[in-house]
């Protein structure tokens, strides 16, 4: 299949129904509609132009270091959302995520999949990309939850550390909401991949050629692989970030406080 521009051009013509609706009852709408498309075509063809890059040098390491830039932007995304200050949390969530990720979709080509050239382009970057985006939106969730409780509820942790707990004991109740915040929603999203996320997913694996069959289970694997890219991420996450989080006493540090 080849698409010139001039296939490009006839599929903006969709556009021209829609836009001559809303010019008729609401031009103002038209405006916003107009400067949303444009940036969405500027963002496409940014990323247009990295996949072209990925895919017409096909290397190992250009592969690695796309994810790390989304790592990057990832965690850059988890400390703003997550109020909490960058020092604290950006390394941890940057080497958290790198490494749940890129262990995930290892296991994921090499052991399940199992592709021809597992590390190639056309494959770690869709694998890995769906694996990043699932791992961002539930590590938002579970590292707000913990660090708010801790913020909001603190007198458990210090009631349990006072009676000679360790410190990993006096936090399991924070890591178990944390886990449950994320867990809960990733549960039920998973009841709702069939109707709504699975025939997106699975055009695309269809139109790369895989036979029927395989593209379902090459779907529920990567939809299982999400859920635990994302448990690994947040407790490597809060993990890392321990020792950043606490004072020598096991005490918050005041920009957490």
């Amino acid at each position: 299949m080849t698409l010139s521009y001039l296939n490009l051009l006839l599929g903006l013509l969709l556009l021209l129904v829609p836009g001559y609706l809303v010019y008729a009852y609401d031009r103002q709408l038209l405006t916003k509609a107009a400067v949303a498309v444009v940036r969405m075509a500027v963002q496409m063809a940014a990323v247009g132009g990295c996949l072209w890059l990925l895919y017409r040098y096909d290397s190992v390491w250009l592969n690695l270091a796309w994810l790390a830039v989304l790592v990057v932007a990832a965690a850059f995304m988890l400390v703003s959302r997550s109020r909490m200050p960058s020092r604290v949390l950006m390394l941890p969530a940057c080497a958290a995520m790198f490494v749940s990720v890129l262990a995930v979709t290892a296991f994921l080509l090499y052991g399940v999949l199992r592709p021809a050239a597992p590390m190639s382009a056309r494959w770690f970057v869709p694998v890995s990309g769906v694996l990043m985006a699932h791992v961002l939106t539930t590590a938002i969730h579970g590292v707000r939850t913990y660090f708010d409780c801790l913020r909001q509820d603190s007198q458990p942790y210090y009631t349990l550390l006072g009676n000679g707990a360790t410190r990993l004991q006096a936090l399991a109740p924070y890591v178990t909401r944390a886990l449950r915040s994320l867990m809960v929603p990733a549960v039920g999203n998973l009841s709702l991949m069939g109707l709504f996320v699975m025939p997106m997913l699975l055009s695309g694996l269809l139109m790369g050629g895989l036979p029927p069959v395989e593209a379902v289970v090459a779907f529920v694997a990567l939809m299982l692989a999400a859920v635990t890219a994302s448990v690994l991420s947040l407790v490597l996450t809060l993990w890392l970030s321990d020792r950043r989080a606490f004072n020598r006493q096991g005490r918050l540090i005041e920009e957490i406080q």
